[in-house]
């Protein structure tokens, strides 16, 4: 069964992948950003254990992100495909992605603050709201559809519990 997604279903998974994208980038750009919020936290760090904070941060947003791109990727070539499990492995990789995304902007460090700067932390939840509505949509527009396949509607009810 060849599954045809909405316009809008294709325009979320874009926009979702250019979110992530975006992310990874602010996350190498926002460097100075995380020093500045470490150092806040810890006054007394030296310099070189908060540039050591700041490069496990944008590395392992990194990794994540370029992992969320692997995922609206294999999606995207997925729902062009008109696989039929794509709705639901974009289920499991949206809800994967929101609750990384929402550990790193809401996880508190020793120092009572949150580990990464919140405009950081906020850029970092974008892409995921581009993928509950993809997954939304997903969903919705398919259901819409097969209701109104014309091959659907020719049949009687007995011939569609057959």
């Amino acid at each position: 069964m060849n599954r045809q997604y909405s316009r809008s279903t294709y325009v979320a998974l874009w926009v979702g992948l250019v979110l992530t994208v975006v992310a990874i980038v602010s996350a190498q750009l926002g460097r100075p950003l995380i020093d500045e919020h470490i150092r806040s936290g810890y006054p007394s760090m030296s310099q070189d254990e908060i540039t050591s904070g700041v490069n496990f941060y944008a590395a392992s947003l990194t990794v994540v992100g370029v992992l969320g791109v692997l995922g609206w990727v294999a999606t995207i070539w997925r729902a062009h495909r008109g696989s039929r499990w794509v709705r639901w492995a974009a289920v499991v990789l949206a809800l994967t992605g929101t609750a990384v995304a929402l550990f790193a902007f809401l996880v508190r460090d020793i120092s009572g603050d949150t580990g990464l700067p919140p405009l950081i932390g906020t850029i970092g939840l974008l892409p995921c709201v581009a993928g509950l509505v993809a997954v939304v949509l997903m969903f919705t527009r398919t259901a819409a559809s097969a209701n109104n396949d014309p091959h659907l509607l020719n049949r009687s009810p007995r011939a569609r519990t057959a």
